[in-house]
């Protein structure tokens, strides 16, 4: 390739056109006069504005994939690029040091909330645990000559911890084994601190949205349109005011950003078992409903909830794959675009595994049947209804039936060549 050559020391270098942010300022504006178009019309045919507020949250998430397409082709070429270039050399290394490449990764070094690239490397995790890093230095454009990267084919081991973590996240287990706590322990004390604080932090941003109600999205709207200007004028004259004014403007960016790397987690937990009840519950419950509704099979609310709650438990609890089949055909699945998709999958998969959801199981049942019985007897009254209290007790009976009658099932062992020559045994006869 002509954009790719070869310096004396051996060093390989490679030039591309980047793309610039806020280019094809088009998309943006087509997305903004679509969505415009539409709270329009339906305040001239309704006379409502029911659609703006969705509206301008699409807006938001459209700008910020727009603002991001520029930066994601860049790193796409240069990561596409920097593989082609030191993959063979790498391996020519390894083959060397009698190793294995495990994997490799161009990795940035950034300072600051804006994370301005400091330094750029190439990153590789050897078979033997060792950490190798190529050098990737920017050659800044002047006056003679077009920007350009330099790949270094020399490597160093690396003692950077950051960097380390970053090809190898397993590194984290060294910090995490020196709490002498069993692995369950700290996966339930993870997963309790990742639902309190990212319930708290989504409840918060609920609140406040609720609060301010018409002010957020004047706010989230005047925010924009001032973070779109500073970002032309700045690239338009540049300055180092000017860059000092937007990084200051960006601050809501980067809270939002904060906001969202919390939240994540716990939406990945609670999104588990909301797509989980949703298929193992929710369908049965709108069937049953359908058929009573149409007349089919007329069966009262109370049957269809002690059907639901049975059906829907042991399905949960008692046929792994089936929940790992909705976990796939929900929006946690791997989808291939993000690394991060596949432990979200990864978690999900975990979190439904059986022995988790019949532990969750009986903790509801237990809490609901407590207030059940704390109600009937202390105040003579029900938690819902007599039969409700009743079809949710009936439920979680028949869930443990099921349960105990799947585990002495699992726990006798039949010989079966014993049993088949048994039974072949009755149909002899003896010969005189």
């Amino acid at each position: 390739m002509d954009n790719i050559w070869s310096l004396k020391n051996g060093n390989i270098c490679f030039r591309f056109e980047e793309r610039d942010y806020f280019e094809h300022p088009w998309i943006i504006i087509t997305i903004a006069v679509l969505l415009a178009s539409g709270v329009g019309i339906e305040y001239l045919l309704k006379g409502t504005l029911v659609f703006l507020a969705p509206n301008f949250l699409l807006f938001f998430f459209a700008f910020l994939w727009w603002m991001t397409i520029p930066m994601k082709r860049n790193e796409a070429y240069i990561e596409k690029t920097v593989h082609e270039i030191m993959d063979s050399i790498v391996a020519k290394d390894a083959a060397v040091g009698r190793t294995e490449v495990v994997k490799s990764q161009v990795h940035y070094d950034t300072r600051g909330t804006y994370a301005i690239i400091t330094g750029r490397c190439f990153l590789v995790l050897l078979k033997n645990g060792e950490v190798w890093e190529y050098n990737i230095e920017y050659h800044k454009p002047t006056e003679y000559e077009d920007g350009y990267y330099e790949c270094f084919v020399n490597h160093n081991i690396s003692e950077n911890e950051e960097h380390i973590r970053a090809i190898n996240p397993r590194y984290w287990s060294i910090f995490v084994s020196k709490f002498k706590m069993s692995d369950k322990t700290k996966v339930w004390l993870m997963m309790l601190a990742i639902v309190v604080i990212g319930g708290f932090a989504f409840a918060f941003s609920f609140w406040l949205v609720n609060k301010l109600k018409w002010w957020s999205l004047l706010l989230i709207g005047g925010y924009l349109a001032i973070y779109i200007f500073t970002e032309w004028i700045t690239n338009k004259f540049g300055g180092k005011v000017l860059h000092i004014i937007e990084r200051i403007i960006s601050v809501p960016f980067i809270i939002v950003y904060i906001m969202v790397w919390i939240v994540q987690p716990f939406i990945t937990i609670v999104g588990t078992y909301f797509f989980v009840v949703l298929f193992a519950f929710g369908v049965p419950a709108v069937v049953l409903t359908f058929m009573s509704r149409v007349e089919w099979c007329i069966i009262k609310p109370e049957t269809i909830t002690f059907f639901v709650l049975a059906l829907g438990s042991i399905l949960c609890a008692h046929f792994y794959r089936a929940t790992k089949w909705m976990i796939r055909q929900s929006p946690l699945r791997d989808w291939g675009n993000h690394r991060y998709e596949f432990f979200r999958e990864e978690l999900a998969v975990y979190l439904i595994h059986p022995s988790n959801v019949v532990f969750l199981l009986y903790f509801a049942y237990f809490v609901v049947l407590t207030l059940s019985g704390y109600m009937q007897i202390e105040k003579s009254a029900y938690l819902i209804s007599e039969t409700f209290d009743d079809a949710i007790l009936k439920a979680f009976l028949v869930f443990i039936a099921f349960t105990n009658m799947r585990n002495k099932a699992k726990d006798t062992e039949i010989d079966a060549k014993k049993l088949l020559g048994r039974i072949l045994g009755l149909f002899e006869h003896d010969k005189y």
